[in-house]
């Protein structure tokens, strides 16, 4: 489907080049252009044209501008990707439709009516009478919450994730009818082969095991047909059906239907893996459809949704219910449940002024909360998109593995041919060569079907980010994981990663002349700054009455000003250094903050930062995982720092930085190792380098838009020793991928070897070796 999208609304040109950029970073996506409002794109020859071209149509969308693709059956999908209703009053009309509905609200994902002939829900996205027709479709369901997303097959015979609500229950009730039917197929099986054993039922016994073949390999051979129809005619239906069907024809009636009953068992117990998979994501995606009470005037409550809630709205939320929006508690006090946020099984106890976040269980107490913040801005509703975009965006073993794919299914559909066909030539009797090697090449099919190769690496990163979801660790994408399983060296940021952030004045050293002073003259300094060390400053001591004037704050540095005609300087040590200001001697270990009056050095005030309970742990925890390199960089003076890394048993630290220092010292690093490097900060001021390292870290940070923008990985809280934690799971994952994948393909490559040299001529053990 070679694709043009034309642009039928007038766009700004600033507006267009955020739009094509978007599009450039799409996956498979070589080159984008636009001439005279047509948008033309190149893509590799992986990608997938459709949903390509759905991705920039949606981007279009966001900005309010209208376009529609250029190919045969357009207008039919712009009303599927818009998810408008246009029902036809002739039958052949319908195969594209997205039809109307009872309800207003189940338009949305729906397209198209059930239709009463095969061939018409080809292209339809709808919920099905048979299980079989759900495969390849993202179903409308009877119930609101199921409509949102689906978990499902691809056409290549692979297994799409998504985070949904949706096939919870729907799935556990047709696994279970699924598990009925694989049964008593089984029993049947059991029966024929015993008939089959007699003489005098032999015949018989063939309808017998026709029927067991029939109950068992009736989706299998729908979506076969249904895949030739597509113009994909390689998926593994489309092996089994051949090679079950082959085994008819060559005799082999037990076979044939055990092929069929094994492929659907292994089948059965892969979707119910990814049920239990989808559960963590689908508990976050709930959260959309609770019921929020909030008071409206008279202090009347007025039952909705959570995205129908307001910032400033006020919730009631008892005992046992769940919040659905960030907010901040006014009346009232609680024991929460946090674990579906931070992973923690410990109970908070939260009470006025504190802040709760949506996904937060109310224990055992009623409590008005200010929401804060939207729907799509909470916690959860951020933790619940970032975890469903991860199961689908892939890692670089997961793109490689679709490309082999697309190749190795058709390659041995072509072997089996040759090997069925070509040989026989060279025996005495054709047709008895036929039967020898199309018993060969039906094994080959059967062994080699690509199912158990295709699931191997998708199921294992997506179980691992599943993983770390419940746990409190958001990882963006599987190819962050794959990396995590590849690290060298952990950086650090100091403040308020490392340390709890919470600076407290331990000391102050003075001149005589400024004896007394110095604090509060550091208070006037800091009087207008947001610094962490103006807020400890400013808890100890008030800022002097009087006009401030020349006021200058240098980022990492420190602050200068005049005031009551005298020059201020305070700040780090190299700061006044570089004003000409000689230091005093202070040897006391801490953040060291000095003041200088008229170009003298007054004073310095030593502050300490308390280190965090789980850091010494999870360092040594990192040198288990085989992290060889921990560093710590930080603003602060060299002693201090050292002292700092001493007591974490750390390798290295750089101390005195600049943000801009910081990227240049992880660069350094980065530069030295070929593995990768990870580093850890609070989300907000150590942006720069968590966008530079090869997987950013926040800590905390699922609040905060800068976190969850710019870092690969997030904790929802600040125990240090989720980050070794977050590497052992993901060498754990790469591991179990790679097992899975070598022992698939060893298996495999035996018994093909076994098959095609005429050394086993079991089906058997041609089936077992895929199954298994």
């Amino acid at each position: 489907m070679n694709t043009v999208i034309k642009i039928n609304s007038k766009i700004e040109k600033s507006e267009l080049d955020k739009v094509l950029s978007k599009c450039k970073q799409l996956e498979g996506v070589i080159g984008v252009k636009v001439d005279n409002n047509f948008l033309t794109y190149e893509l590799d020859t992986w990608a997938s044209d459709y949903d390509v071209m759905v991705a920039i149509m949606n981007f279009f969308d966001e900005i309010g501008a209208d376009t529609e693709p250029l190919f045969e059956g357009a207008e039919e999908m712009v009303n599927a990707i818009n998810g408008e209703c246009h029902c036809h009053v002739h039958e052949h009309e319908e195969e594209h439709c997205c039809c109307h509905h009872e309800h207003e609200h189940e338009k949305e994902h729906c397209c198209c009516h059930e239709h009463e002939h095969e061939h018409e829900k080809e292209h339809c996205c709808c919920h099905h009478e048979h299980e079989h027709e759900e495969e390849h479709c993202c179903c409308h369901h009877e119930h609101e919450h199921e409509e949102e997303h689906c978990c499902c097959h691809d056409d290549e015979g692979g297994v799409s994730f998504c985070g949904c609500g949706s096939h919870d229950n729907v799935d556990k009730t047709d696994n279970k009818t699924k598990f009925i039917e694989l049964s008593i197929s089984a029993i049947i099986l059991v029966v024929g082969v015993i008939l089959s054993n007699i003489q005098s039922t032999a015949e018989f016994a063939k309808y017998v095991l026709i029927v067991s073949f029939a109950i068992s390999g009736y989706e299998v051979v729908i979506d076969a047909f249904a895949s030739i129809f597509k113009k994909k005619p390689f998926t593994e239906c489309t092996l089994m059906m051949i090679a079950s069907i082959a085994a008819m024809f060559l005799g082999e009636m037990v076979e044939a239907a055990g092929i069929m009953l094994l492929y659907n068992v292994g089948d059965a117990f892969e979707r119910v893996v990814t049920i239990d998979a989808n559960k963590i994501i689908n508990a976050l995606k709930s959260y959309k459809k609770e019921k929020v009470r909030i008071l409206g005037d008279g202090d009347i409550e007025i039952e909705t949704t959570p995205d129908k809630v307001k910032v400033n709205d006020i919730i009631i939320l008892r005992a046992g219910e769940k919040l659905a929006v960030d907010g901040v508690i006014i009346d009232g006090s609680s024991s929460f449940d946090t674990k579906v946020i931070t992973g923690e099984s410990a109970y908070k106890d939260l009470s006025v002024g504190c802040e709760v976040l949506g996904g937060y269980v109310s224990v055992d107490g009623t409590v008005k909360i200010k929401a804060t913040k939207i729907y799509e801005e909470s916690a959860v509703y951020k933790i619940a998109k970032i975890v469903e975009q991860a199961s689908k965006k892939k890692s670089k073993s997961e793109k490689f593995l679709e490309k082999f794919a697309k190749l190795y299914t058709p390659t041995i559909v072509i072997s089996a041919l040759i090997i069925a066909f070509i040989p026989p030539f060279f025996s005495a009797v054709y047709l008895s060569g036929l039967k020898v090697w199309g018993l060969r090449a039906v094994m080959l099919l059967c062994v080699s079907c690509p199912c158990s190769i295709v699931i191997s690496i998708p199921l294992a990163y997506f179980m691992g980010v599943a993983n770390l979801a419940k746990r409190g660790v958001i990882v963006k994408n599987s190819a962050t994981l794959e990396k995590l399983s590849n690290v060298s060296s952990v950086v650090y940021d100091k403040t308020g990663t490392l340390t709890e952030g919470v600076l407290t004045i331990t000391k102050v050293v003075s001149t005589k002349k400024y004896q007394g002073k110095v604090l509060e003259l550091v208070a006037t300094c800091e009087k207008y700054s947001n610094h962490p060390i103006a807020q400890a400053i400013l808890q100890k001591a008030n800022a002097l009455d009087g006009e401030i004037s020349d006021y200058l704050e240098v980022a990492g540095k420190g602050i200068s000003c005049t005031f009551d005609g005298k020059k201020l300087i305070c700040g780090n040590g190299k700061f006044l250094t570089e004003q000409g200001v000689k230091l005093i001697d202070c040897n006391h270990l801490g953040t060291k903050l000095y003041l200088a009056v008229d170009g003298e050095c007054a004073g310095v005030i030593v502050l300490n930062d308390k280190i965090r309970a789980t850091a010494r742990g999870s360092i040594l925890e990192l040198y288990d995982c085989g992290v060889e390199n921990t560093v710590m960089l930080t603003g602060d003076n060299k002693d201090y720092a050292v002292s700092v890394r001493k007591q974490l048993n750390m390798n290295k630290s750089a101390s005195e930085l600049l943000p801009e220092d910081k990227v240049v010292e992880l660069e350094k690093i980065m530069s030295e190792t070929d593995k990768n490097v990870v580093f850890v900060g609070d989300g907000v001021n150590d942006a720069p380098v968590i966008t530079r390292a090869d997987v950013g870290v926040a800590m905390g940070g699922i609040g905060s838009d800068a976190a969850v923008n710019l870092a690969d990985v997030i904790l929802t809280t600040d125990d240090l020793s989720k980050v070794p934690y977050s590497i052992k799971v993901a060498k754990r994952t790469s591991l179990i991928s790679k097992q899975n994948l070598i022992g698939s393909l060893s298996i495999k490559f035996l018994v093909v070897i076994l098959s095609v040299f005429g050394l086993s001529s079991s089906l058997w053990l041609a089936i077992g070796a895929d199954v298994g």
